[in-house]
């Protein structure tokens, strides 16, 4: 779709995405940008669209995923808005920082939680369920609109892959469990774009990711 702008950002080619409402305004999930390279790109990019900044939307709060929140607060006025089960993700990722050498500034306040399983999120014209995803951080969500037939997954699904469980609040099973009952139950065609990767759609993983598919049959499935 058009409207929907894919950035790859920071050390670990994580993607960040814009939403154009198509109205002037514009949301932006997961912001990485972590360098003044980066963030210069991504500006000059809204500023060649005609958007501004009104929501600053988070799948989950892992170190690359959460790099950007702080210049989008202060160059926009938009505080990020996190599922509140991942406040423990949100405080370890300055720590996580320190471990991997990156430069990270100090996380802003957060904006209102994102709310509850199912809840209904107004992005402009776009209207996203937003549905709970826990097994890859404790507190994951994936934004899902119907009408326009794409997810934003975060690092739950990948391309023929799945996230990784090895980190804190991350769990095989559960995140399992979050794959089969809230991506896999939504039509084939819809379109899955990931924190890292291709996109892919969900019928494709269904029929192909080895980790986790729709015969059963997964590397992590019992």
């Amino acid at each position: 779709m058009n409207e929907l702008h894919t950035f790859t950002f920071n050390l670990f080619s994580e993607q960040t995405y814009l939403l154009d409402h198509g109205d002037g305004t514009a949301t932006v999930f997961d912001p990485g940008m972590s360098n003044n390279d980066e963030r210069n790109h991504f500006e000059a990019f809204c500023t060649d669209l005609g958007v501004t900044i009104v929501n600053c939307l988070l799948t989950h709060a892992h170190l690359d995923h959460v790099m950007g929140v702080t210049w989008i607060a202060e160059k926009y006025g938009v505080n990020p808005r996190l599922y509140p089960e991942d406040e423990i993700t949100w405080t370890q990722a300055p720590i996580s920082a320190k471990l991997y050498g990156a430069d990270m500034d100090e996380l802003p306040a957060r904006g209102k939680d994102l709310g509850a399983q199912g809840s209904l999120l107004q992005c402009g014209p776009y209207e996203l369920e937003l549905r709970f995803t826990p097994g890859h951080s404790a507190g994951h969500v994936v934004f899902v609109c119907h009408k326009s037939e794409f997810v934003i997954g975060g690092d739950v699904l990948f391309s023929r892959s799945i996230g990784r469980t090895d980190l804190p609040g991350g769990d095989a099973d559960t995140l399992c469990k979050s794959i089969e009952e809230q991506i896999y139950t939504l039509p084939d065609s819809f379109t899955v774009h990931p924190g890292h990767g291709p996109s892919t759609t969900v019928g494709e993983e269904k029929t192909s990711n080895p980790y986790v598919n729709s015969a059963g049959t997964g590397m992590i499935q019992r």
